[in-house]
């Protein structure tokens, strides 16, 4: 008896082990966390200095990819922009992306960003300008959770901003028109996204006969078969565009002086796409979600 209380009065009480547990776990927690990056979201548009904002890991259950306007940059700037893209990649398992750019594997970014990426294992698609053919266009479809699938549509909008003669569409246009239609019509993917150079959207800043009559059949077209979302470099409508359930998405360009470079970070699940546009400091500077507006029953 008396060996098993002097058993009893050496072991601690329950209150302090649980204690030592709790501050394991804590010190687990904060050594997984060291090093890993952070996203600093501003509140509105010109920023509410450096608010802290850690988003939902790993695609939130559906499916991360980046986009970037492709174009040259300085190297150091250039060298900071993959980096923030590489650590947002790692962060949220990105499955690619997507360089908006008019050269194609020209694009100085593209040469270098791929590269970068190949240890990633995370490869990169870019749009092209390959004069109204349609040779550089592509199509991308990627497995979402509870069999849905999101289809990225690459064109060459090029064609598209040969000036309109005599009231007239180009025929190499036609042909870009034509087949972004069959393409989007024989998708079954649930979310649909159409990539292009040239922003498709006309403002009160941009808006002229010319690029009315141009945009109103692909505007159409993205109305006609539920297109979800458009990207493109950023235009004199901003980077982010809503027209009724679309959504018009515009990368900064590095040619554009009035704004700050950056690239942008789109999560897609089964009801919506957050789209975020991160700078080169890692800063969240604007945000967007559509929600899906023809999402069948599971």
């Amino acid at each position: 008896m008396e060996v098993e209380a002097a058993r009893r009065s050496k072991r601690p009480p329950w209150s302090r082990t649980v204690a030592v547990q709790v501050a394991l776990c804590v010190a687990m927690y904060a050594a997984f966390s060291l090093g890993e990056p952070r996203l600093h979201r501003n509140r509105g548009r010109r920023g509410g200095g450096g608010v802290e904002a850690s988003l939902g890991r790993g695609g939130r259950g559906g499916v991360s990819f980046l986009s970037v306007a492709g174009g040259a940059r300085p190297a150091a700037e250039q060298a900071r922009l993959l980096r923030q893209m590489e650590s947002i990649a790692k962060a949220y398992k990105v499955k690619f992306v997507v360089d908006v750019a008019q050269l194609g594997e020209e694009d100085p970014l593209w040469q270098n960003g791929s590269l970068y990426f190949q240890a990633l294992k995370i490869p990169w698609y870019s749009t092209t300008s390959s004069h109204g053919q349609i040779i550089g266009n592509f199509l991308k479809r990627v497995m979402m959770p509870y069999d849905q699938s999101l289809e990225i549509i690459g064109m060459d909008t090029g064609s598209l901003q040969e000036p309109i003669h005599d009231g007239k569409i180009r025929a190499s246009s036609r042909e870009q028109i034509k087949w972004l239609e069959q393409s989007i019509a024989a998708t079954s993917s649930n979310w649909k996204i159409v990539v292009g150079y040239d922003p498709f959207f006309v403002c009160a800043e941009a808006h002229t006969l010319e690029t009315t009559k141009l945009y109103e059949p692909l505007q159409h077209i993205f109305a006609k078969y539920g297109v979800n979302a458009y990207i493109s470099t950023g235009g004199h409508c901003g980077y982010f565009r809503q027209d009724n359930s679309m959504l018009y998405i515009g990368n900064p360009s590095p040619d554009d002086l009035t704004s700050s470079d950056g690239f942008l970070l789109h999560i897609v699940n089964l009801l919506e796409m957050e789209s975020l546009l991160i700078n080169l400091e890692g800063k969240v500077v604007e945000r967007f979600v559509v929600n899906h507006h023809r999402l069948e029953a599971l």
